[in-house]
């Protein structure tokens, strides 16, 4: 199983290892869980798609050689010592996780499917899905990300029957980004990925993980002689770098949050990511009061 790890800003040494791999393992539908962060891993490489994938990314094998000692050392994720008959680890290098998402929502993706979607989500994901004819449903999230429960009442819709028979009104997957979510900020705890983790088990969808938030996009060019030359420990020592840098720069956006918008609005800090999702108390469509008054006093 593909593995997440943590966001820009979180340094748990706890949080390395993905909990979501830890437990039962999925049915053969299910392990096709994947990663996409500029890298993307999946368990379903007998797809024509899936091998016309993997043809584009070998040509580097080095490359890939160091990523998957990487994903072993770091993860250990189960697949990683499956026979390929059984669906063994795969490693896809992308052009960033845009390709990777539109890739993985054509293949997956027929007129008419139901798909969950962490809402609200990163605008790149909307504008990969909408031409697909998909029936996109929000799943609502706070501070700690999708909401469980209010993931379950969705899933209630369909039947234990509907589940027996895979019915095609099913959801086909869930799309989240765990860790920094574009654009509130929000990161999944251990628990409610636990129990969003059993929901996929009992429905039988897919769970697609966005996570661009840990792994640092490089040039293509020079990726393969850098990673070599820093090796695994040199390149989590860069990241701890970035880190800090990253921090020191949410922290700077806390501290003037609270100094001018206290009273005025609300906000969570950020436990990993990029971004800081910020609600103006008694103002339900900020549309207008940005686009036009915030517009005339040059804001």
């Amino acid at each position: 199983m593909a593995c997440c790890i943590q966001g820009v800003f979180c340094k748990h040494k706890a949080s390395k290892k993905h909990y979501w791999s830890k437990f039962n393992p999925l049915t053969e539908k299910q392990v096709a869980k994947l990663f996409l962060a500029g890298l993307f891993n999946f368990e379903f490489q007998k797809l024509p798609a899936v091998k016309q994938l993997r043809s584009n990314t070998t040509r580097i094998p080095e490359l890939l050689s160091w990523l998957k000692d990487f994903q072993r050392s770091l993860h250990n994720p189960p697949t990683a010592n499956y026979s390929p008959e059984q669906g063994q680890m795969e490693v896809c290098v992308t052009t960033g996780s845009q390709e990777g998402l539109c890739k993985v929502f054509e293949m997956l993706i027929n007129p008419g499917d139901n798909i969950l979607l962490d809402a609200p989500t990163y605008s790149g994901t909307l504008a990969a899905l909408r031409p697909l004819g998909c029936n996109i449903i929000n799943v609502p999230s706070d501070q700690h990300g999708i909401i469980p429960k209010a993931l379950k009442e969705i899933l209630s819709t369909w039947s234990s029957e509907d589940v027996k028979n895979h019915s095609h009104h099913l959801p086909k997957f869930l799309y989240t980004i765990p860790n920094g979510c574009n654009p509130t900020g929000n990161s999944l705890s251990t628990e409610r990925k636990k129990e969003i983790y059993q929901l996929a088990r009992q429905y039988d969808f897919l769970i697609i993980e966005d996570d661009p938030y840990y792994f640092l996009q490089f040039e293509k060019i020079m990726i393969s002689q850098l990673l070599q030359q820093w090796g695994q420990k040199g390149f989590l020592e860069h990241i701890d770098r970035v880190v800090d840098f990253y921090r020191t720069q949410r922290d700077a956006m806390l501290i003037a949050a609270d100094k001018w918008l206290k009273g005025l609005a609300e906000w969570y800090p950020p436990a990993a990511g990029m971004f800081l999702w910020i609600k103006i108390k008694g103002i339900s469509d900020t549309q207008q009061l940005i686009m036009e008054k915030a517009l005339q006093k040059e804001v």
